[in-house]
């Protein structure tokens, strides 16, 4: 990824000293917390955030060979990562409380009330 803007699905490999994993990202996603992006682990298959300051530098993208066998190969453990994912950042809807309009005699009575005004 190397401080290039992703679009789309993104296919890669995170390079570190235990070795190479492939991992997947889609910028399609829900927003990860700030600092931080989601990415499919194919050895783990599951989908897990990581620390972008430390990861960005060790992710390579794959070449479109590469590409085309990991999609082929984890196609089915993304998309069930990918649909579990936004299952659990759906926000439920809020919900509605219907409340009465105001009526304009309601509004000279509260008028009235803070001016003490009593009308008996």
């Amino acid at each position: 990824m190397n401080k290039k803007t992703v679009s789309g699905v993104w296919y890669g490999e995170i390079r570190s000293k235990r070795g190479n994993t492939i991992v997947i990202r889609d910028d399609k996603l829900p927003a990860a917390a700030q600092g931080r992006i989601y990415l499919y682990n194919t050895e783990r298959e599951a989908m897990i955030q990581y620390d972008e300051a430390i990861v960005s530098d060790k992710l390579f993208e794959l070449d479109a060979e590469q590409q085309k066998k990991v999609e082929k190969q984890f196609k089915s453990g993304w998309e069930a990562a990918k649909k579990q994912l936004c299952k659990v950042n759906v926000k439920p809807a809020s919900k509605l409380v219907e409340v009465e309009k105001v009526k304009p005699i309601d509004d000279l009575l509260i008028e009235e009330e803070a001016d003490g005004f009593d009308d008996d």
